[in-house]
């Protein structure tokens, strides 16, 4: 496959977020297949030992802080979220890292990297798609009122015409489902889907506790609507069945709404080093959110560990294959308490769905299976 260049938004290990994992497996494989220079911005938590034994170069700068610079990037982007991630001094790096040989393969990830791939030349150029940027925005203003609704209706129009030039700049768009692949502006030369997955692992031991837990990075709005509607609106309808059971919201950057949540039956963990002694000592995993976009990389690890999973339409949006397989929906506050309670009461059900939807990852969603159009693709 000879020389890749990945751009994506920050090192991605330890790969503590959804993102952070699907842009991991993607540079593992992208290795396996020939030199690769990546581009990311630094993380404060980031394993530079763990990235400089993947054998990979790696190009990177500190993240843009302070107003007049996130502003400036807003100019040169033209979004103020795309603003956060835009550095003249990165962009600087990268064009002489990649001025030394010719590259194969250019693949940028998320919208907002997007502006670092112009003049870049490379025999193909793909562009991954970890969601819709422009609906995701959409749905934060739907769920908002006054001048935030507002606000967040202006970002969207402008990541729309982000979106509209990108993917006009691409031999191959990429995104993560169907409901993706129509949300896409017109003008793409190829577009493939390759949903998110899961590393093959065993499923964990039975756990037959009342814990419940949702896993999520605490300070995306989308996640902290959800954790607050959970733990304020369903937990207690689910207290009065199960007084004794305890909810866990596992997550780093938990906001401070969020924080404010913790209580006599609710832990919010803040960072965690690993996610599996959580999930190990949990009956039922859950994705209550009420907005947002892409697929969820977090249902996809309950599921491949064994864990049943209760989620919203929204929180399994991309993965509705995968209801009655290992997902159960529920769209109420009432109904998401009564389903989490009884599957409390019932740990059997509880433990034949969460194997269903093991199996139903081992067939379709480990990531060699899933990222298979695109490796076949970069493969020619």
């Amino acid at each position: 496959m000879g020389r890749s260049v990945m751009l994506t938004k920050l090192l991605p290990i330890p790969p503590d977020s959804g993102g952070k994992l699907r842009s991991l497996a993607l540079l593992r494989r992208l290795r396996d297949r020939g030199d690769v220079l990546l581009c990311a911005f630094d993380d404060p938590r980031a394993d530079h030992d763990a990235i400089r034994d993947l054998g990979v170069e790696v190009v990177t700068h500190p993240r843009p802080t302070g107003m007049f610079t996130i502003a400036g990037g807003a100019f040169h982007t033209g979004s103020i979220g795309s603003g956060r991630f835009f550095s003249g001094e990165l962009m600087q790096q990268l064009h002489a890292a990649v001025a030394r040989s010719p590259i194969d393969n250019l693949v940028v990830e998320f919208l907002q990297m997007t502006p670092y791939a112009r003049g870049i030349k490379a025999r193909r150029r793909v562009l991954d798609l970890h969601n819709i940027e422009s609906s995701l925005m959409l749905s934060y203003a739907a769920a908002r009122r006054g001048p935030a609704s507002w606000a967040a209706r202006a970002e969207a129009t402008a990541l729309r015409r982000m979106e509209r030039r990108a993917v006009g700049e691409f031999d191959v768009v990429v995104v993560v489902s169907e409901t993706d692949r129509l949300r896409l502006p017109a003008g793409a030369a190829s577009v493939l889907v390759c949903p998110n997955g899961f590393e093959e692992r065993p499923a964990l031991a039975p756990f037959n506790d009342p814990v419940v837990t949702f896993v999520a990075t605490m300070s995306w709005p989308p996640n902290t609507d959800a954790a607050t509607w959970l733990a304020k609106d369903i937990w207690p309808r689910v207290l009065a069945h199960h007084p004794g059971a305890w909810l866990q919201l596992v997550g780093r950057d938990p906001s401070p709404q969020v924080v404010a949540l913790s209580g006599p039956t609710v832990e919010v963990t803040g960072t965690v080093d690993q996610i599996e002694p959580y999930l190990a000592k949990t009956s039922i995993v859950v994705a209550p959110l009420r907005m947002g976009g892409g697929s969820r990389l977090k249902i996809l690890e309950a599921l491949g560990y064994g864990r049943p999973v209760v989620a919203t339409t929204v929180g399994a949006e991309g993965l509705e294959d995968l209801v009655g397989e290992g997902v159960v929906l529920a769209d109420t506050a009432s109904e998401f308490a009564k389903t989490v309670s009884n599957l409390l009461a019932d740990p059997a059900e509880a433990q034949r769905i969460g194997r269903l939807g093991w199996q139903a990852i081992r067939s379709r969603y480990y990531w060699d299976t899933t990222l298979k159009p695109l490796l076949d693709q970069l493969d020619r």
